[in-house]
């Protein structure tokens, strides 16, 4: 009979101690990190259905105020990047005043830069031109803190620094298959990558493209996920009571 209670009471430790061991799932980027460097072959370009902040900025302002912007004064706008931003046409074209149409598509936004610069060199003095792209921005689903659509204010994102956003994956993630949807080209591309181990992070995966999509998909066991202090008293209770009987049926034998 002793015997019996002390293998239910084992038992019942290694279950919970297991699960206790689980907390290493939840240790980003074990291990050794490549060397991780955004792909030459991409950069961010501009397509048909891009937004574009487009700025000029000129010594001689006060000849286009339809069209300049001062550098000693900037304006603040709480306007829509849709209202406030140049929309790329299905041809991938912007209107802009002054010089007209201009074909902006595949181009990258240093390219577009210069080539808007070349053609306001035509009408005024030494024009420096920033273009922005508004509609830069990414979705995070699942078990996070703060699912949802987040915009990139720079041409760079990376995975960690997204997640950061969405305010870090909940106790409940699967960090071992982290879902990356992209689409391009017109082609969907699905990623899967193991949070919990460095060498898994490639650059396709780490620099995020616009409208990327990421879902941390909920573990198959989220209850043993929530170590509370209640499991640790359990715990200790049950190795107690263990070694306990361990002694007593060693003394009686």
């Amino acid at each position: 009979m002793y015997r019996n209670i002390l293998k239910l009471f084992s038992l019942l430790s290694i279950s919970v101690l297991f699960s206790c061991s689980s907390q290493k799932n939840l240790i980003y980027f074990q291990g050794n990190i490549p060397v991780l460097k955004e792909s030459e072959g991409y950069k961010l370009r501009i397509y048909p259905g891009d937004i574009l902040s487009i700025n000029i900025f000129t010594i001689n302002a006060e000849a286009y105020p339809y069209l300049a912007v001062p550098a000693d004064k900037p304006s603040s706008d709480n306007r829509s990047p849709y209202e406030k931003g140049y929309v790329v046409n299905e041809h991938g074209e912007v209107k802009l005043p002054l010089i007209g149409t201009i074909l902006l598509t595949g181009k990258t936004i240093n390219e577009a830069t210069q080539a808007l610069e070349t053609k306001f060199r035509e009408y005024m003095e030494d024009p420096i031109v920033t273009v922005k792209k508004l509609n830069f921005k990414v979705t995070v689903l699942g078990e996070v803190n703060r699912p949802g659509t987040y915009p990139i204010l720079n041409e760079h994102a990376t995975l960690p620094e997204v997640l950061g956003m969405a305010g870090d994956l909940t106790i409940y993630g699967d960090r071992t298959k982290v879902r990356i949807i992209r689409e391009e080209n017109q082609q969907t591309k699905d990623f899967f990558l193991d949070l919990t181990k460095g060498e898994t992070l490639t650059a396709d995966t780490y620099f995020l493209h616009p409208d990327d999509i990421i879902y941390i998909q909920p573990l198959k066991r989220r209850a043993f996920q929530n170590i509370s202090p209640s499991v640790t008293i359990f715990t200790s209770v049950i190795t107690t009571a263990v070694i306990a009987l361990t002694f007593i049926l060693t003394q009686t034998k």
